[in-house]
């Protein structure tokens, strides 16, 4: 077997960082961080999470790219070529399987949602929000949960983003979008943290957030923060092994994902003081997960000034997350379909796009709580979060740690100083694997 090296690369370390960038900023940073920030502790949670995302989430996701970069194909070709120039079993390619299943369970997911942020930024935009009722964006969401109909339509459109963005290629289509989306949601993020300062009770958000309040931290706190800095870069889910396979040749990948990893956790506060900030204005309890983004902040916005404007910009910031997202996920899957069959690029990302959407749709009806489906959204989520993610990062922890040989570990990382490189082959042998197995087993046990 040669290697398959990629034709369509990017040509500069900063389109890179770009692109990782704006796959690791997702819902998960409006949903749920600032919720377990306050719920359990403030400063000691932060601390836990940042030590985690330190000692594991980051070198997980340098050992994928770096995996990617040897490989310079699709997930499956890399994990072929990683297999045979390292003397191990071709079964390794098991990765690439488990990877790719759970990048499209959660494109799948994101693709639903990507549809309810676009008609959440519509309805706000003419102002259907305004001096809302609490009831009143509760039977909002309800709406959409019951009658999926009405945003299918949007998740159509979503889809088709995602697959027109791809379908030119890493270069042109990927590397484009994120030269504009990025900066586009840094100047959104701008005017929300100025709109939430004027508007929004910014003492009460600060000290929700960063206040040291040690009763509130216990055990559970430390594995939360480990396990929602497991997820937070998209290790695991097949990101990495693509995007190392169009990385330019030569670049820090460690020092790359140290400033990826920055940029998630500043993006991260930004926006939990957005949210903080204007729903205890509002006189409400934060939340999490889809009371917080869909009944919450609607009514947030809609009782404040200027909220309907500044609402539509809000839904837009997480509707340019979800398409970042969306397309990292599914970069895996058209570089899959593309190097494993004979369609062209345009083609194996349509096909992609439209079975996303396909599945979708199908998921939304089972949000319905009177729908059997119901079951089956359960069943999908519970297999990708307590299954999929944390299985293929111990067999990726495994594989680059113990299977790949350390020379070429080395020539990968080669822009790396060697205390740097010695300090992440260490973390990816030794610590990553016990710990990452903790938080699984904590996942599964804790509700």
């Amino acid at each position: 077997m040669n290697l398959p090296l990629s034709l369509d690369r990017w040509q500069s370390r900063t389109t890179f960082v770009l692109a990782l960038s704006l796959a690791v900023v997702g819902l998960g940073n409006v949903a749920r961080f600032s919720w377990l920030l306050g719920e359990n502790g403030g400063a000691p949670f932060m601390l836990s999470y940042l030590l985690c995302l330190l000692g594991v989430s980051v070198p997980l996701l340098v050992a994928e790219l770096s995996l990617g970069s040897h490989g310079r194909g699709s997930p499956f070709i890399s994990l072929r070529w990683a297999a045979q120039q390292s003397g191990a079993s071709r079964l390794w390619v098991l990765i690439a399987a488990l990877t790719c299943f759970a990048a499209f369970l959660l494109l799948v997911v994101s693709d639903v949602f990507g549809g309810w942020v676009l008609s959440y930024a519509y309805q706000l935009q003419l102002g259907e929000f305004a001096a809302i009722s609490l009831p009143g964006t509760a039977t909002e969401l309800e709406r959409r949960i019951e009658a999926p109909a009405s945003v299918i339509g949007w998740s159509f459109c979503f889809a088709r983003f995602i697959s027109a963005a791809l379908a030119a290629g890493a270069r042109r289509g990927l590397g484009t979008f994120v030269w504009f989306a990025l900066p586009a949601l840094l100047a959104l993020l701008g005017a929300l943290l100025g709109y939430a300062i004027e508007q929004g009770d910014l003492a009460e958000a600060g000290s929700y957030l960063f206040k040291w309040q040690a009763l509130d931290y216990a055990g559970g706190s430390y594995f939360a923060a480990m396990g929602f800095a497991l997820y937070t870069l998209t290790a695991g889910v097949a990101v990495g092994l693509s995007y190392g396979a169009y990385a330019p040749e030569k670049i820090p990948l460690v020092r790359s994902v140290l400033a990826v990893a920055l940029f998630d956790v500043v993006v991260s506060i930004a926006l939990a003081i957005v949210v903080l900030a204007l729903t205890s204005s509002a006189n409400l309890l934060p939340d999490r997960d889809l009371s917080l983004l869909f009944i919450a902040l609607p009514y947030a916005f809609g009782n404040h000034a200027f909220g309907d404007f500044y609402g539509s910009l809000f839904f837009l910031a997480l509707l340019i997350m979800l398409l970042g997202s969306a397309v990292a996920l599914m970069e895996p899957l058209v570089a899959s379909f593309e190097q494993q069959t004979r369609l062209n690029r345009w083609r194996a990302s349509a096909l992609c796009g439209a079975v996303v959407w396909l599945f979708g749709a199908l998921l939304s009806w089972g949000f319905s709580q009177s729908s059997p489906g119901s079951q089956v959204v359960t069943l999908l989520d519970q297999t990708a979060t307590y299954g999929l993610i944390p299985s293929s990062l111990v067999l990726l922890a495994l594989f680059v740690g113990w299977r790949m040989p350390l020379p070429v570990l080395r020539k990968e990382l080669a822009r790396e100083p060697e205390i740097l490189f010695r300090l992440w082959y260490f973390l990816v042998r030794f610590v990553s694997i016990p710990l990452i197995c903790i938080a699984w087993l904590w996942l599964m046990l804790v509700p």
